[in-house]
């Protein structure tokens, strides 16, 4: 298995893997999306509740930029 929790094997293999991943990275993304909003909502917001939001858009954020690697990865082995 590699840095990235993708077991090295076929390119198909790897692929579904890898859509595997997406999926669970995009779930985990709306689920903070729906958090935050939700949050954001509130006429005002306690210290601890602004951390947290501050936190969840981190968080969005090294998601973000996760799901593009993985993407990119998978386009490469589509061109392939």
């Amino acid at each position: 298995m590699n840095h990235d929790g993708i077991e090295n094997g076929n390119q198909d293999t790897q692929m579904a893997m890898i859509q595997e991943k997406l999926e669970t990275l995009r779930v985990e993304h709306r689920a903070l999306d729906e958090k935050a909003r939700e949050l954001e909502r509130h006429l005002s917001l306690t210290a601890q509740e602004q951390q947290e939001i501050t936190r969840i858009k981190k968080r969005k954020l090294q998601l973000k930029d996760e799901i593009a690697r993985y993407e990119h990865m998978l386009s490469q082995m589509k061109n392939a």
